[in-house]
């Protein structure tokens, strides 16, 4: 079944695909296949609200293949804003449901981004999940800008080893940059999954379903990262006005 990512929504100038996990994971199984290098981001409130204040990363997120609405703030403003479909789609969810799928399917994983001993632990831990999965190879790159030739010396790395996904956890933006800089020149299919590889690993804790589902899971990653949470809520208030203006644009004002 063929689903196409032509139906988007828009949310302050920033396209998103309006679709739950399942939808989500057809669409980046077609491109998997196509072998394109095509990027794939997962929007939360702070990579949303990044996108609406800096012009390159609104420019990045628009010409992804697809944005998953991943935290729930982005999802229920997609709902408020009439869109109907099921659930979100968190980058870690979607990755071991890839990770589970390539080991029936002969697909190779590669793993970019992170620590050394975090890349060492979540091998581990992909091998102890998924038996037999396929990792061809991780890379922790250093946390400074690259030189040409250094960045030159990770692709031919990456495509050496011919992975069929390459899953990029470098941090909001960042990672989103170096997707869309890298489409022409990395051959995987590209995923943007954020903190998954520190939650697959059990590094960061994961909120039970009723605080995600009540809007709460910044409350449990408080204790967990509190200066980072911290940051993130700060701009709650400024997406809340405008989606709340984009509402009354699309559905009263339009409405007469």
């Amino acid at each position: 079944m063929k689903i196409s990512v032509t139906h988007t929504a828009q949310l302050n100038g920033v396209k998103l695909s309006p679709v739950g996990i399942e939808e989500a994971f057809e669409i980046v199984l077609q491109h998997i296949r196509e072998r394109d290098g095509s990027y794939f981001c997962f929007c939360n409130i702070h990579l949303m609200m990044e996108g609406y204040g800096d012009a390159e990363v609104k420019k990045v997120l628009n010409e992804s293949t697809a944005n998953f609405a991943d935290g729930m703030g982005t999802a229920g403003a997609l709902k408020i804003l009439g869109h109907r479909f099921r659930g979100r789609v968190r980058g870690t969810d979607l990755m071991l449901r890839l990770c589970d799928y390539s080991v029936g399917n002969r697909l190779k994983i590669f793993l970019f981004g992170s620590t050394e001993a975090n890349l060492k632990a979540l091998r581990n831990r992909l091998n102890l999940l998924y038996p037999g999965v396929k990792i061809a190879g991780a890379i922790s790159p250093p946390f400074r800008d690259l030189f040409p030739y250094e960045d030159a010396q990770l692709i031919n790395e990456i495509n050496a080893s011919d992975p069929d996904i390459l899953f990029v956890s470098l941090g909001a933006p960042k990672q989103e940059k170096w997707m869309a800089a890298h489409k022409g020149s990395v051959k995987a299919v590209q995923l943007g999954i954020g903190a998954a590889f520190d939650f697959i690993v059990g590094n960061v804790r994961q909120a039970p379903f009723w605080m995600q589902n009540a809007y709460l899971e910044w409350l449990y990653r408080l204790p967990q990262q509190p200066g980072k949470t911290l940051r993130r809520m700060k701009v709650v208030p400024e997406f809340l006005y405008l989606l709340a203006r984009q509402y009354v644009r699309e559905h009263l004002l339009n409405s007469h």
